[in-house]
């Protein structure tokens, strides 16, 4: 027999003998050589899904002011303590008074004095009027007694006016807070000498915080018209610096143009931050509930990966009897609805209470064989064991 025919003779065998075995389409899709991968899994869910529109705001004080002196005069007293919370009306400052009372009593005694002459000039004037009638005196002598009690009466109101103006001075020399907010730095010290309008201290509102955010005009029609509905918008706003703090508020406000430059409509809310928890000038992420989609089917968004197309995908665990650990990934393309930092909506392709791969699939293929475990077991926990929900 030639080398040649010697050659060829262990092929044909190898092919006849490679035709005797029966290859399973589930064997086809199991990547060769791999071992099976450990994989956490958590199941498809139906909840309740609030659909948002998402946005970068700053916290903003309702009210936010500068105290500053109506009067001159020395600080006898600071009643209250840097940062501190006070309450509308409370005592901040007073002010030397002695001047002001005195000021004030100088006022009182002019209008007694000028009271007085009027009594005495309105005499004089009556009598000069029966005078003139018999003509005793001349016309122009009555009108000189009606002149002069008619400045007595201006020289009355001018000295009731001075004893208002006293009033509302010695009323300055306590300054309280004219709401309810939270002090800043201390601009004076007791026993200094201020000037009339010398700032004094700053004070901001802290509860209720106002939020001011912005939405593209792209979004501004879908959100114009649920707010037109009068249902009143919820929003969620979360803290930048520290994402486990977040509150719930309300849309207050639309601005009544789009500008013209950024494209962009600036829009306003207002939460409660009954912790404080929360601070005037933060940068916050808004979201806007929009609508809640009842009942629908969704999934974890960190389950979700993209592919060199950029089509988003995930994979399924399925069971499958010929797999070494019995179950195998499938890879599958859903079509998504709507999207936030924890799920995804599913419109097609996953139903309710389907396996899914959550965490583990870099080294996945379709028909990897997997081990799958369940989020939040702990290590070495046995394969199989019940599979937790996601975290409503």
């Amino acid at each position: 027999m030639s080398k040649s025919v010697l050659k060829i003779f262990p092929i044909a065998c190898g092919m006849i003998l490679g035709g005797c075995g029966k290859e399973t389409a589930s064997s086809l899709d199991q990547p060769k050589g791999r071992p099976p991968v450990p994989v956490v899994v958590t199941r498809a869910i139906k909840r309740d899904f609030p659909v948002y529109l998402s946005s970068v705001g700053r916290c903003r004080a309702y009210n936010a002011v500068d105290i500053v002196s109506q009067i001159s005069g020395e600080i006898i007293s600071v009643d209250f303590e840097e940062g501190a919370l006070v309450e509308q009306g409370q005592p901040l400052f007073h002010i030397n008074d002695r001047r002001y009372r005195a000021n004030l009593k100088a006022a009182e005694a002019d209008l007694d004095r000028h009271r007085a002459q009027l009594s005495i000039d309105q005499v004089q004037l009556e009598r000069s009027k029966s005078l003139m009638d018999k003509d005793y005196i001349s016309k122009q002598e009555f009108e000189t007694y009606s002149t002069r009690a008619a400045q007595d009466r201006a020289n009355i109101v001018s000295a009731e006016a001075a004893i208002e103006r006293a009033k509302i001075d010695l009323e300055h020399c306590c300054i309280g807070a004219p709401f309810s907010g939270m002090m800043g730095k201390r601009l004076v010290d007791r026993g200094a000498v201020i000037s009339a309008m010398q700032r004094l201290v700053s004070i901001r509102q802290m509860t209720p915080l106002g939020v001011d955010f912005f939405i593209s005009e792209n979004d501004f029609p879908t959100l114009k018209r649920q707010f037109e509905t009068g249902r009143q918008l919820g929003l969620e706003i979360v803290l930048v610096a520290d994402k486990a703090i977040r509150t719930k508020g309300v849309l207050k406000f639309l601005d009544n143009g789009v500008d013209a430059e950024s494209g962009i409509i600036h829009l306003r809310g207002e939460f409660p931050n009954e912790n404080y928890q929360f601070w005037p000038g933060c940068t916050v992420h808004v979201n806007v509930e929009l609508e809640v989609l009842k009942d629908v089917v969704v999934v974890p968004s960190e389950s979700m990966k993209v592919n060199n197309a950029g089509k988003p995908y995930l994979y399924r665990v399925r069971a499958d009897e010929a797999s070494a650990t019995k179950h195998r990934a499938e890879q599958i393309y859903p079509e998504l609805g709507y999207r936030n930092q924890e799920f995804v909506t599913i419109k097609q392709g996953i139903n309710e209470g389907e396996t899914i791969i959550l965490r583990g699939s870099m080294l996945l293929g379709n028909g990897s064989d997997v081990i799958p475990m369940p989020d939040g077991a702990p290590a070495g926990a046995p394969a199989g064991q019940a599979l937790q929900q996601p975290k409503q």
